[in-house]
């Protein structure tokens, strides 16, 4: 995947690793991964020179009430995390979570929201997440799944996510290229430039996301 990601993304564009962390992991453990993780980084800047930028940030799967590790998967100079919970988490947990979140001063990415029950359930909960401070994040890897890729859809369609990723974990798994530009460009009424390009830009620029669903962007039918 990495071997071919320069003929597959367009010069300028700007690469998050963000690997898997608990809030849960020992401190070792977690320094260990943030180091791997910048060494991977230098790696592929040097490889990719300035055609491509990298930064290092994590997702982090909340369990409990433990909030640890925040500082760690933060997106660099950001006050934005990339969070996610266990598919079966309750809505109440949700919320709680995330309000406790923006307390300590941080800003929730809810990712892959098309996974979890209470939004399959009502969509519109992310409207008040919006409301609240928070972001949502679309997995292009939901698409792969039959569980998960008529709501993956169904948020794209009606602007009812942020921000589109990749949440690459194999080969097999589709990157932000041109083919799943076509792809998503078949159904959703969001613009590709708003869910790859001028959101995420406010994400890595520290800046408030507006709130969903995305009527203003929508494309004209």
């Amino acid at each position: 995947m990495i071997s071919s990601m320069r003929d597959r993304l367009e010069s300028g564009s700007t690469v998050v690793f963000t690997p898997h962390y608990t809030s849960s992991m020992g401190d070792m453990v977690v320094a260990g991964k943030r180091r791997i993780s910048i060494q991977f980084q230098k790696q592929m800047e040097e490889k990719f020179k300035e055609q491509i930028s990298f930064l290092s940030a994590g997702e982090l799967m909340l369990r409990g009430s433990s909030l640890k590790h925040m500082e760690e998967v933060r997106y660099p100079g950001t006050g934005w995390v990339l969070v996610e919970f266990d598919t079966t988490v309750s809505w109440i947990e949700t919320l709680i979570q995330l309000k406790r979140i923006l307390r300590k001063g941080y800003y929730p990415l809810i990712a892959h929201p098309e996974r979890y029950r209470w939004c399959r359930q009502n969509r519109n909960r992310l409207i008040k997440l919006s409301r609240m401070g928070c972001g949502s994040v679309v997995s292009a890897r939901s698409l792969r799944f039959k569980k998960y890729a008529a709501a993956a859809r169904g948020l794209l369609t009606d602007g009812f996510c942020h921000c589109l990723c990749s949440d690459a974990h194999s080969p097999k798994d589709l990157i932000l290229d041109n083919s799943l530009k076509d792809r998503i460009q078949g159904f959703s009424t969001v613009p590709w430039s708003v869910l790859t390009g001028e959101l995420p830009e406010l994400i890595l620029n520290d800046m408030k996301l507006p709130e969903l669903p995305l009527i203003t962007h929508r494309k004209s039918r």
